[in-house]
């Protein structure tokens, strides 16, 4: 039943070996040219490696033809365990074949038979079974490619006409780079949140610098890798660039060092250092944002240099962010305590400790300089966490309303904010329960911020809700680009495939996920309720049992296996749940849907409706996933649930 809301921090202990086996599979290569480029090889080079050497590639087929598609990470172990060698005279003697493009699962699974436009002509000509017959083979060509473009933009505008959402275009493939968390040379382990705050404030920094193009890791799987040597950083996150540095605090006096690397070389490309006071942060995380960024481009385009150092003109001048100009990014002057207490915040939040202390930090920040924007939408973030499952520290109409007020605030102070757009998409689909509202704050955000994993992962649950299932894959898909090895957006991929009710899926991936974050309890939810899904009852209720250690009994587990209990046959057991429950409920705000999941499970049908009628004053934000999850599957026949599903605005 619930969903983990944002980012969570990383419980318990990380084994060595946890970003290595659950990356997932890696970034997807959908054709022969991208597969080459990955590479660094020609076409008919990896062409040849598949026949010949058992280059791990993939096909759709279809037509008697066939779309190839590979995964970096097996291609990064078949290059490890192989080391091949180039053959030129083999490669020369080699025909290769056709570049189709991918083929979509979607495609696929509805039957539809549509094959994509050839990468280049010249490709068909030369996979011709005879020389004489190329002419024809190309007007052939040229005839499938016709009906295809056709039958794709009439499948197009179909889909999108029943759908209502709009075509994802093409990723580009983007330049990656991580910051490694800059170490706290302050002497007093009690300025970490400091270094770890700037760290996350980097990150965001270099995000937004040109996000088409250059992909940034987020603070999850950068924390996760800290101190592991940066060739395996560069192998597990997929990076070609590492920012590390350090941070020296004294008062308000502030020194940092950065220095940038190229991991494939270890080449030192950039470092400087910076000696400022705390009210002139900002433009120091300007300064190294741009140098970075000018770095990267001198590397990937050496011919640009000259161009770069003209006499009078600094490498670091007027570089855009999203259009604005970066060296005017700050809007106004802040007071070293603001911002001191602007990281705090950060810190909490980005860790998950203690969200309480994150919205005191942030209000400290706001008492301190009121016009702090960026101040208003942490505020705003984290009152969304606390009034929405599974953290329900707040009731929703207590946290909800904060969220957008502050949210609201934070965009008329800078009305570009993508982290306070987020948080109005969040409030607008989740407790205001307008959804047009909701996709134009989320789209509004995401191309604001590309880089920014939470309004991804919000739009992903957005799409759950509204039972666009694959298209909340692909939102995951991207959490997962930023944030490889995150606990969280593994854990939601298995909260997806629960709600697709592909559960061995889910269960394949909330084992995976539990295997190197053994402590991450929420991973418990998806991984127990798939097994229940399965009548696997033993096996749920251990992993909903561990889950209730781990996370402090709290109502979202006690609820969870006292429904798993009930559907068992342990209807003592369930009633304990419930008494559970109600001892909670005396000291905390306990959601009434989680009586009501207990309730299904008994059958007592009318006492779990009544349970959803309250939990509908409440506004809570789990009632709108029961459209699409399955523990509501024993409801779906009552017209006082088709009611309130209306009443939501859920079909």
């Amino acid at each position: 039943m619930p969903s983990p809301g944002a980012p969570h921090g990383i419980s318990g202990s990380i084994p060595s070996k946890g970003p290595e086996s659950l990356r997932p599979p890696g970034r997807k290569l959908d054709a022969w040219k991208e597969i080459a480029d990955y590479l660094d090889r020609e076409v008919r080079t990896v062409q040849r490696w598949e026949k010949t050497e058992h280059l791990p590639v993939h096909r759709h087929e279809h037509q008697k033809k066939s779309s190839v598609y590979a995964y970096t990470s097996e291609l990064d172990e078949w290059v490890k365990k192989r080391q091949p060698v180039d053959d030129p005279e083999a490669d020369a003697a080699f025909e290769p074949e056709p570049d189709l493009e991918n083929v979509s699962a979607e495609s696929e699974n509805s039957g539809a038979d549509l094959a994509s436009q050839p990468a280049a002509v010249t490709a068909v000509e030369d996979s011709s079974d005879s020389r004489a017959d190329t002419k024809a083979s190309v007007r052939k060509w040229k005839r499938v490619t016709l009906l295809t473009t056709v039958a794709v933009a009439i499948f197009t505008v179909a889909y999108v006409a029943l759908h209502g959402i709009q075509p994802v275009a093409p990723r580009q493939k983007k330049v990656r780079l991580v910051v490694i968390p800059f170490a706290n040379f302050s002497g007093d382990p009690k300025q970490d949140y400091f270094s770890a705050g700037l760290t996350d404030e980097m990150i965001t920094r270099l995000g937004s610098l040109d996000p088409q193009r250059l992909g940034v890791i987020a603070a999850a799987s950068s924390n996760a890798l800290a101190g592991k040597p940066i060739a395996e950083i560069g192998r597990a996150l997929d990076v070609q660039y590492a920012l590390e540095g350090s941070v020296r605090r004294d008062g308000n006096r502030v020194r940092i060092d950065a220095q940038l690397i190229q991991v494939s070389d270890q080449t030192h490309l950039w470092a400087d250092s910076y000696n400022r006071d705390l009210n002139d942060i900002l433009r120091v995380q300007d300064e190294v944002a741009s140098a970075v960024a000018t770095q990267i481009s001198l590397a990937l385009n050496p011919s640009n240099e000259k161009a770069s150092r003209s006499p009078g003109q600094s490498k670091i001048d007027n570089l855009p962010i999203n259009g604005r100009d970066y060296m005017n990014f700050q809007l106004h002057p802040f007071s070293a305590e603001a911002y001191d207490a602007y990281l705090r915040g950060r810190f909490y939040w980005t860790n998950r400790g203690d969200l309480h202390k994150s919205m005191e930090a942030y209000q400290q920040a706001i008492q301190k300089d009121p016009q702090f924007a960026l101040a208003y939408a942490g505020l705003a973030s984290t009152y969304a966490l606390l009034g929405q499952v599974p953290y329900d520290d707040l009731a929703p109409s207590d946290a909800k309303p904060k969220a957008r007020e502050a949210a609201n605030r934070a965009l008329e102070l800078d009305p570009d904010l993508a982290q306070a757009h987020a948080v109005l998409g969040n409030v607008a689909f989740s407790y205001e329960w307008d959804f047009e509202k909701a996709e134009q704050e989320f789209q509004r955000a995401i191309s604001l911020g590309p880089n920014s994993p939470t309004s991804h992962l919000w739009f992903s649950h957005y799409c759950i809700v509204r039972n666009r299932l694959p298209q909340a894959l692909e939102e995951n898909s991207r959490t997962l680009e930023l944030d490889p090895v995150s606990p969280l957006f593994n854990t939601v991929r298995a909260e997806i495939e629960y709600n697709s009710r592909n559960y061995d899926a889910g269960i394949e991936q909330g084992r995976r996920t539990l295997e190197q974050y053994p402590s991450y309890w929420l991973a418990y939810i998806w991984l127990g309720s798939s097994y229940r899904e399965k009548k696997m009852y033993a096996e749920a209720l251990d992993q909903f049992s561990r889950g209730r250690q781990l996370s402090g009994d709290h109502p979202v587990m006690v609820a969870l296996y006292g429904h798993a209990l009930a559907v068992s046959g342990d209807t003592a057991g369930a009633r304990k749940a419930l008494a559970d429950l109600q001892h909670l409920a005396q000291s905390r705000y306990v959601s009434s849907l989680y009586f009501a999941a207990i309730y299904t499970g008994l059958g007592e049908k009318s006492n779990a409706l009544d349970r959803l009628d309250k939990a509908y004053k409440e506004r809570s934000d789990r009632l709108l996933y029961l459209g699409v999850d399955p523990i509501s599957d024993p409801l779906r026949s009552e017209p006082r649930f088709t009611q309130l599903l209306h009443k939501i605005g859920i079909q």
